[in-house]
């Protein structure tokens, strides 16, 4: 049986520009317990580094993890790309709130939030919930 399947983006060489992409990624952290998982991004979208946390049972733990990765940086972050494990769970109506707030604590510090997923029994993203765009296309 044949499978499709979708290349990597190597680090630091090919850009992250699709959901595709980001997945491709996100899915070299797996397995997922419950994590939040942070792909580091420059200003070219290329991947700097994934950022595993583990044991992220509190549903705002992501906070947390945006303000390490965006206040403890080594080099220059121009974007991010987030997730979000709930095993056996998924997206909660409460998410958009939290999308909300992620996108304007990136954007104080100067970092564009590219995407949140959610993993559970799907994959999902709380952008949609706050009826935003989604921004794979090439920031400015």
């Amino acid at each position: 049986m044949s499978r499709s399947t979708h290349r990597i983006p190597r680090g630091l060489v090919d850009p992250i520009e699709s959901r595709a992409d980001a997945l491709a990624v996100l899915a070299l952290a797996a397995p997922y317990g419950h994590d939040t998982v942070a792909v580091l991004l420059d200003a070219e979208r290329r991947g700097l580094g994934i950022f595993v946390v583990t044991g992220t049972t509190h549903p705002d733990a992501m906070f947390e993890v945006i303000d390490v990765c965006t206040h403890a940086q080594h080099t220059e972050i121009g974007g991010l790309v987030l997730a979000t494990s709930r095993p056996g769970g998924g997206m909660q109506p409460v998410d958009r709130d939290r999308w909300i707030e992620a996108d304007l604590q990136c954007d104080a510090a100067g970092v564009d939030l590219v995407e949140w997923f959610v993993i559970g029994r799907h994959i999902t993203c709380p952008r949609e919930l706050a009826g935003d765009q989604p921004r794979w296309a090439r920031w400015r």
